[in-house]
């Protein structure tokens, strides 16, 4: 009830207390690795040869391809971990397992005889539901600071820092009042001046942060062939974005003096952040056969144009000495609607057929993450969208893919996939690598793919302002099992 009080209140006041920032515009604008089996396994790298229905989320001009009807799905299976170095401190790997059904195709092939029809003898059709991104993870930090060390910065020190000169009734709403509100910090000899009652003689603080959530895209394509040698192909992306992600900042008096007049144990500070939305984009793209043995494709996407709702809400918890309950307070709860736009991307495309039984396919991803931007009819982005110019910059992902038919109805395939870091005058580490490999299966019109990834990805983690900088390090396991059929 209190929480709905106070939403009221901000909803009559038109008061905005959390503003979106350049963190939100790239995690929304970024993808990763996925398709079907036969897609993953070859590193991505499908742009110029299509036949393959998740490959029309990238080059929509694969639908038209397809001399046939077909219809097909997925399931994959992630195992990911992430190992953390923090103040030197080295915290054990942490598990996320999911289970999840990356995609779904139906393709609709229309073939005609061209003494009847002319050059243009295929008009083709698909719908589907491709992943685009996975934002499941979970990062543990811990450390403990030491009082001789005037370099570290804990939390309770932020509280402190931010609050001065404030008067208590003018704290923000999602920290440095909620740490107000459960003695954290108390005022000293006026309203806008404060002391700790997290003083501690030496503090351990842990960390810790739970994400979830994917995004996904349904799609409508079309795709038409001219003379069995170029292929063009339109697709309308229907995009949808789900995230969630909660933490949990604690901090606690490690051996404390028996001088301490604090009495403060320990606070835990909590966030609590929801995304939803959708949005809507074209893609463009062509396939043209050099020759039997070459093929090269090129794609563009228009920028995603996003409608997203977010809500977004702190609490913070105090335990002190000689008290036999737990203070506790919440913040208002934070309801925001903005837009955003992701940025184009281009895709070059080149692959060589090998006796009609290999494949070598080689993809070039070009994007600027510079690009994006929020916007909002109820607030001014402007400096955002200069932190979003400032900090990203121009990127580019390269795949490499092959394939190999050692049977008739057996075909073994390997891939390689970096993804450049987005971070402009090396911020950050950002990048992802995947090694890929698999195998798949015919049997009549039936056909069955499996393919396993394997990535690896570097960044810095800041937990607040100020904070010293948490090196992550995230390898992911994914099988992958794809099964069809043509008719």
């Amino acid at each position: 009830m209190k929480r709905f009080i106070h939403l009221c209140i901000i909803l009559l006041l038109g008061y905005s207390l959390h503003a979106q920032n350049h963190v939100d515009a790239l995690r929304y604008s970024q993808e990763s690795l996925w398709g079907s089996a036969r897609h993953v396994a070859m590193g991505g790298a499908f742009g110029s040869l299509g036949a393959n229905a998740s490959s029309t989320s990238y080059n929509p001009a694969g639908i038209s391809t397809h001399t046939t009807n077909e219809l097909s799905g997925s399931i994959n299976f992630s195992d990911l971990e992430s190992q953390s170095m923090f103040q030197h401190s080295s915290n054990k790997f942490n598990k996320n397992r999911t289970l999840s059904i990356p995609n779904i195709n139906y393709v609709n092939a229309t073939v005609f005889d061209p003494e009847d029809f002319g050059d243009w003898n295929r008009w083709n059709f698909g719908i589907g539901f491709n992943r685009l991104d996975d934002y499941n993870q979970d990062i543990y930090l811990e450390h403990t600071f030491s009082s001789s060390n005037q370099n570290e910065y804990p939390l309770s020190k932020l509280f402190i820092d931010n609050a001065d000169r404030t008067a208590y009734y003018d704290l923000d709403n999602f920290r440095e009042k909620l740490a107000f509100k459960t003695y954290v910090i108390d005022t000293l000899g006026g309203i806008s001046k404060y002391k700790s009652n997290a003083s501690f003689a030496n503090t351990i603080q842990s960390y810790k942060s739970s994400q979830s959530g994917s995004k996904n895209e349904f799609y409508i394509s079309l795709g038409a062939a001219y003379q069995n040698k170029l292929f063009l192909g339109v697709t309308i992306g229907f995009p949808s974005i789900e995230y969630k992600e909660v933490t949990s900042t604690s901090e606690s008096n490690y051996n404390p003096s028996t001088e301490d007049t604090t009495k403060l144990r320990s606070f835990d500070y909590k966030t609590n952040l929801s995304v939803s939305g959708s949005g809507v984009n074209l893609k463009l793209g062509l396939i043209y056969k050099l020759d039997e043995n070459i093929r090269y494709g090129f794609a563009l996407h228009t920028p995603t144009y996003y409608e997203l709702q977010e809500e977004y809400w702190t609490s913070m918890t105090s335990d002190f000495v000689d008290e036999e309950q737990l203070r506790y307070d919440e913040s208002v709860l934070g309801i925001y609607d903005y837009g955003l736009y992701s940025p184009f991307k281009m895709i070059n495309s080149l692959a060589f057929i090998i006796k009609k039984k290999g494949v070598i396919s080689i993809d070039y991803e070009y994007l600027d993450y510079g690009t994006a931007k929020i916007t909002s009819d109820f607030y001014n982005y402007t400096e955002t969208n200069k932190n979003v110019k400032n900090y990203y910059k121009s990127a580019s992902n390269l795949k490499i893919g092959g394939e190999f038919r050692i049977h008739p109805q057996l075909s073994l395939r390997a891939g390689y996939a970096l993804y450049e870091s987005p971070f402009a005058n090396n911020l950050n580490d950002a990048s992802k690598e995947y090694l890929t490999l698999g195998l798949g299966l015919k049997v009549k019109q039936y056909f069955f793919d499996l393919a396993h990834i394997s990535s690896l990805s570097k960044e810095d983690l800041y937990i607040y302002d100020g904070a010293s900088t948490a090196s992550i390090e995230s390898k992911n396991n994914q099988l992958l099992l794809s099964a069809g059929f043509k008719f």
